[in-house]
């Protein structure tokens, strides 16, 4: 075969595989899921067809498993007393992560405590504000649920489960799952401040950049750091998001609720964003060291090398501080 007509066929055979290979493109989808704004971006050579409703049911099978705000739900029915509920996979997988971090938190991550939040009236609407924390406390302790055979048995039927500080998580690693499995290799899924990265942002050809929200001034249209988040999951907590102030003290009560005190007031962490391999673990870290004493999440992180965490809080001098891991610093994008 002479050169001229060997180069030629060549050519033909890089022009047929070129033009059988698309350009990945970028598309979008966002909405509302658990009661909060999604964002998903992904880049694909076309786009997914049924995303919608293939994340709307993906939406509906977690609330209907585990949502406090859905009166038929499974950990409703559970709450209300029903010993006949079968869970499904999404509460076992759930149940059993809430199970590892109240472990290593000590107990300040507790699904128990939404007892404590009910009362102060931040849970689900139309219950009772019963506040005497000496019966609500022996309401609280996961040691008094327990996982058997797809069952929930609990100590005392009147023990409130509420997994809603780490449902958002799992909601966003179940997302991640299904367009992993839809062969997706580049995208970001957000729920509510949640998140996982998978690939690049092929707009720019560089990892994703994602935003930590002031807490102190949540208002804000800036940031009060970026990050570079390369496939894995971020999590954010404050005490801004959700509160009330109590009428007769004046005090803000918070959202976040300290399971062992029983007490729903303002400590001097304000923030707390935690970077893990899944969404849930990142998710309940963040809620567990918002209540707990700084020292004690400061070990709990110096232990685990699965995490990277940003903390921040108001100094002796009442002025806003720092704590960070070596590695969440490497990710910072500012």
């Amino acid at each position: 075969m002479g050169l001229r007509r060997f180069v030629s066929l060549l050519s033909v055979i890089f022009l047929i595989v070129g033009c059988s290979v698309e350009e990945e493109r970028k598309y979008s989808m966002n909405g509302i899921a658990l009661g909060t704004p999604f964002n998903t971006i992904y880049f694909s050579e076309y786009p997914i067809k049924n995303l919608k409703t293939s994340l709307d049911s993906i939406f509906n099978e977690i609330n209907q498993s585990m949502s406090t705000y859905i009166s038929e739900s499974d950990i409703s029915k559970i709450n209300n007393g029903d010993k006949n509920i079968l869970v499904d996979d999404h509460f076992i997988k759930v149940f059993k992560k809430s199970k590892e971090i109240w472990k290593t938190s000590g107990g300040f991550f507790d699904p128990t405590a939404g007892i404590i939040t009910k009362a102060n009236g931040l849970g689900p609407k139309n219950f009772d504000n019963e506040k005497d924390l000496t019966k609500l406390l022996e309401l609280t302790g996961f040691n008094k649920v327990q996982l058997k055979n797809k069952s929930i048995i609990k100590e005392n039927e009147d023990i409130f489960l509420d997994f809603n500080a780490i449902a958002k998580g799992y909601c966003v690693d179940v997302i991640s799952e299904f367009f992993e499995q839809k062969k997706i290799d580049n995208f970001l899924v957000e729920i509510g401040g949640e998140m996982v990265s998978r690939g690049l942002n092929k707009s720019t050809n560089n990892s994703w950049k994602v935003g930590i929200s002031d807490p102190v001034k949540p208002d804000s249209p800036n940031y009060f750091t970026k990050i570079e988040l390369k496939n894995r999951a971020l999590a954010s907590s404050g005490n801004y998001r959700k509160y009330k102030v109590d009428k007769t003290s004046g005090n803000k009560i918070v959202h976040t609720v300290n399971p062992k005190s029983g007490e729903s007031i303002e400590t001097d962490v304000v923030g707390v964003s935690v970077v893990a391999n899944d969404c849930m673990t990142a998710d309940a870290y963040a809620t567990a060291f918002m209540v707990m004493p700084m020292e004690d999440s400061i070990k709990i992180i110096n232990e685990n090398n699965e995490i990277d965490v940003l903390i921040i809080y108001l100094n002796d001098l009442n002025e806003i501080d720092t704590f960070s891991t070596k590695g969440f610093e490497s990710l910072t994008s500012n």
